[in-house]
C-alpha cells in the first residue's frame, strides 16, 4: 500500500512537471510563414503586425529581395480586416514539416481558426517560394541566432515565475489535469496577435511576440520595464490556459451577469471570450504586485491603457475589483461569483468618457501667453486628482517624434465636472495634447471610475 501510494505521488509530480516545464522552439515552417507574411505589402506597411525594429528583420528584407514579386506574396497579402486568415496562415504552419525531398507536408490536423485554412490553400505556392527563395539555406544560416533566442527566452521573460504564480492562484482544474505538455513557439518577426492554443490533445502551446532588446541579444539580469513588458506578452496568453477552464465552470453565470455589449467597444471578442480577456489581463496586475511590486503601479496602468484601446474600455475598473476580491479570497475560482454579482450590478451604468470639443484633424489656434487650454468631456470627470499629458510636436499633420510630458495639478474644473481649463508651455508651433497613454502615470478618469478613452488628443497651433 505504501509503495503504491509513493508511486502514485511520483506519477503526479511527473505529470505536473510535464505541464509546467516548457519546450521552447523556433519551428522551421512557422518561421517560413512569418517571413512570407513580413514580405507582403500589408506586412511591410502595417505598423504593428511585424517586428521591424531589429537587425534580423533587415536581413530578411535583404535576403528575400529577389523574390519580392513571387505570386505567393499577393495571394497572402492580408489586412487587419482579414486578421483570422493572417493568424491562421502564420500559426497553422506549425502542423507542417519538410520531407527528405524538401517539400512541405501536413503532419497532423490543426487549424488555428475554424473555417480558415490559408496555408493549405496556398501550399503549392509556398513550396515554390521555398525553392526559389532559398529559404532553407537562410534558416540554416540563422540556427545559432535562433538557438540564442531559445536559450534565453524562459529566464528573460520570467516564465518559471509566471507558471508558479498561475499554478498557485488557479489550482489544477479538470481541464488542466488533461494538459500533459507545454510549448512556446517563437518567431523574431511576431509583433502582434499573440495566441494560446491546444496544438494536439494534451499539448498546450503559446505563440507570443518577443521584444526588440531580447531579439537583438540585449539580455540583462536586472529587472526592468522591457523585460516585464515582454513577460506580459507570454503571461496574458499562458493564463488563458488557467482562466478559460475556470470560466467554463461558471459559463452560465458569466452569460447571465456579464453582457459583452456593455463592456466592449469593438474588440472583436464575443461572449465569454470578452470576459476572459478582461480577466487574463487583470491577473497580470496581481502577478506584478506579488512578484515585482516596485513596477506594478505604472506597468499595470500602461497595460490597462492598452487593453482599453483594444475595446475593453473598463479594464482599469474591472482589474481593481478583481484585485480587491482576490486579496480577500486568495483563490481565482472563489472570486467568480462575487465578481459576477458586481458586473451585473454596474454594467447598465458603464460608459467610456470621451473628449467632445476636438477631432482628429482640426487645429485650434491658441495664444499660450494669454489663453488657457479648454477640454470638454462627455461625462463628469474626477477633478480631485491631477492628470498627466503628453505634448507632441506635429508638422504637416504628422507627429515628428519630439515630445514632452507634464502634469496638470491646478486645472480649473466646471461644477458639473465636464470641463477643465489649464495653462501649458511649449516651444512647438503646432502640437497635440495626448491623454491616457504610455509614460503618463496620472490618468484622466470619470467619476464612475473609467478611463478617458486612451490616446485621446486635441490639436493646437500657436497664434504668435
Amino acid at each position: 500500500m505504501k509503495k503504491t501510494l509513493t508511486t502514485a505521488l511520483l506519477l503526479l509530480v511527473v505529470h505536473l512537471h510535464a505541464q509546467t516545464e516548457p519546450s521552447i522552439k523556433i519551428v522551421e515552417s512557422y518561421e517560413l510563414a512569418n517571413i512570407i507574411l513580413a514580405l507582403t505589402n500589408y506586412g511591410i506597411q502595417d505598423e504593428w503586425e511585424v517586428q521591424k525594429n531589429t537587425a534580423y528583420y533587415k536581413e530578411v528584407l535583404d535576403y528575400f529581395e529577389p523574390v519580392k514579386s513571387h505570386p505567393l506574396l499577393d495571394s497572402v497579402n492580408y489586412s487587419r480586416e482579414k486578421w483570422a486568415d493572417y493568424l491562421s496562415f502564420r500559426t497553422d504552419a506549425v502542423a507542417f514539416s519538410f520531407t527528405k525531398k524538401g517539400v512541405l507536408q501536413r503532419d497532423f490536423e490543426y487549424f488555428t481558426n475554424e473555417g480558415h485554412d490559408p496555408f493549405d490553400a496556398n501550399l503549392a505556392l509556398v513550396n515554390d517560394f521555398v525553392v526559389k527563395s532559398g529559404f532553407r539555406k537562410f534558416y540554416l544560416a540563422h540556427k545559432e541566432f535562433y538557438q540564442g533566442i531559445i536559450e534565453n527566452y524562459s529566464t528573460y521573460n520570467y516564465l518559471p515565475e509566471t507558471i508558479a504564480f498561475l499554478d498557485k492562484i488557479a489550482g489544477n482544474t479538470q481541464e488542466r489535469s488533461e494538459i500533459t505538455g507545454y510549448q512556446v513557439i517563437l518567431s523574431p518577426l511576431v509583433y502582434r496577435m499573440n495566441c494560446h492554443r491546444e496544438l494536439k490533445p494534451g499539448l498546450e502551446v503559446d505563440f507570443p511576440s518577443a521584444s526588440k532588446d531580447f531579439i537583438d541579444g540585449l539580455v540583462i539580469d536586472e529587472v526592468n520595464d522591457s523585460r516585464l513588458n515582454s513577460n506580459h506578452n507570454i503571461f496574458t496568453e499562458k493564463d488563458h490556459g488557467y482562466v478559460n477552464p475556470i470560466t467554463s465552470q461558471f459559463e452560465d453565470l458569466v452569460k447571465a451577469n456579464f453582457n459583452p455589449e456593455k463592456w466592449d467597444t469593438g474588440s472583436g471578442y464575443h461572449g465569454v471570450n470578452c470576459f476572459n480577456e478582461y480577466m487574463t489581463w487583470a491577473l497580470y496586475d496581481l502577478f506584478l504586485e506579488e512578484n515585482f511590486p516596485e513596477y506594478a503601479a505604472h506597468l499595470s496602468l500602461y497595460w490597462q491603457y492598452q487593453n482599453a484601446s483594444r475595446g475593453f474600455y473598463a479594464q482599469n475598473k474591472f482589474a481593481k475589483k478583481v484585485k480587491e476580491l482576490y486579496k480577500a479570497k486568495q483563490n481565482l475560482s472563489a472570486i467568480y461569483k462575487p465578481l459576477l454579482q458586481w458586473t451585473k450590478a454596474i454594467e447598465d451604468q458603464l460608459s467610456q468618457p470621451i473628449i467632445t470639443n476636438a477631432n482628429a484633424k482640426d487645429f485650434a489656434t491658441i495664444d499660450l501667453e494669454k489663453d488657457m487650454v479648454e477640454i470638454t468631456f462627455s461625462e463628469p470627470m474626477d477633478g480631485e486628482k491631477p492628470f498627466g499629458l503628453k505634448i507632441g510636436e506635429v508638422k504637416e499633420n504628422r507627429f515628428t517624434g519630439e515630445q514632452t510630458f507634464t502634469k496638470v495639478n491646478d486645472g480649473i474644473w466646471s461644477e458639473d465636472g465636464k470641463k477643465v481649463q489649464f495653462k501649458i508651455k511649449t516651444a512647438y508651433r503646432s502640437f497635440a495634447l495626448v491623454f491616457n497613454w504610455w509614460e503618463i502615470n496620472t490618468p484622466l478618469v470619470s467619476v464612475s471610475g473609467v478611463f478617458l478613452k486612451p490616446q485621446s488628443y486635441v490639436l493646437y497651433t500657436q497664434s504668435n
